[in-house]
């Protein structure tokens, strides 16, 4: 739009104006000539500046919830490191730990891994359990996370933010092994111990009406995996890894307080 000064109280402005394309004759092009009075004028200044006005105002609330976000951010990773660096002051049990459970990590998410031969002979049924299976890993965690996230190429910005921030559904995701790994991290404990862990594993599977635990068919990435439907609800306060340190702390194996992260439970583990 073009204002062109005519008198010292008399502007004009010209605006192209293209018609629809359906009419039915040539496009054409017109100029339109509007007389604008000075009052038109400033009325028109003062709408300008009440929007930037606004538009300042805006940017400053705008600025207030970054400054907000980031400093929930930063205050949960704080509270995080602290709560995973200190530790758990577990009854003292009178037993012998004889037997040898793990824990392992692929850099972000723990699993708790058993032997099949120390597995209940209930839960082993259950589950389907081969004989020719040596090692059991369960893992918990945001149940559409798990599924629509095969690999981390899979990964997207949407499924990530909404199983931080969204208290979701979970689900187990059960893999069998035929051998062990160097890489998994050894925890003794005793007979008790293992009874009070697998308690801890058996409460977080959900049951149909009839207490059948309740597989997820077709969902797991290949044939030594499954998914089944889990207790509990995934967030940034209750995630895969911290559902592994409440098992160690079920178990009275000292541990993290609270281990949002992998790193608190290996720094726990690391110093037995």
């Amino acid at each position: 739009m073009n204002l062109l000064p005519v008198h010292q109280n008399i502007y004009y402005f010209v605006a192209p104006i293209q018609f629809p394309c359906k009419v039915p004759f040539p496009i054409i092009k017109q100029s339109v000539c509007a007389r604008i009075s000075p009052e038109d004028m400033l009325i028109n200044e003062q709408l300008v500046i009440n929007f930037i006005a606004k538009l300042r105002t805006g940017i400053k609330y705008i600025k207030k919830i970054l400054f907000c976000l980031g400093a929930l951010g930063i205050g949960y990773f704080l509270i995080a490191i602290i709560l995973s660096i200190m530790s758990t002051t577990p009854d003292n049990l009178d037993c012998v730990p004889e037997k040898e459970v793990f824990i392992a990590t692929n850099g972000v998410h723990l699993d708790i891994i058993v032997p099949r031969k120390i597995l209940t002979r209930g839960l082993q049924q259950e589950l389907e359990i081969s004989e020719s299976v040596e090692y059991l890993s369960f893992g918990w965690g945001d149940r559409a996370f798990y599924l629509e996230t095969p690999t981390w190429n899979d990964l997207k910005l949407s499924t990530a933010v909404k199983a931080i921030f969204l208290n979701r559904e979970t689900a187990i995701h059960l893999v069998s092994y035929y051998k062990k790994y160097d890489h998994w991290i050894s925890i003794q404990m005793c007979e008790m111990q293992i009874a009070l862990l697998f308690n801890y594993l058996d409460r977080s599977f959900k049951r149909d009406g009839e207490y059948r635990l309740i597989e997820i068919r077709d969902s797991g990435y290949a044939k030594y995996d499954k998914f089944y439907e889990a207790n509990g609800n995934f967030s940034c306060l209750q995630t895969c890894n911290n559902w592994v340190n409440e098992g160690l702390k079920e178990a009275k194996i000292k541990t993290s307080i609270w281990s949002p992260f992998d790193y608190g439970v290996l720094y726990q583990v690391g110093k037995k």
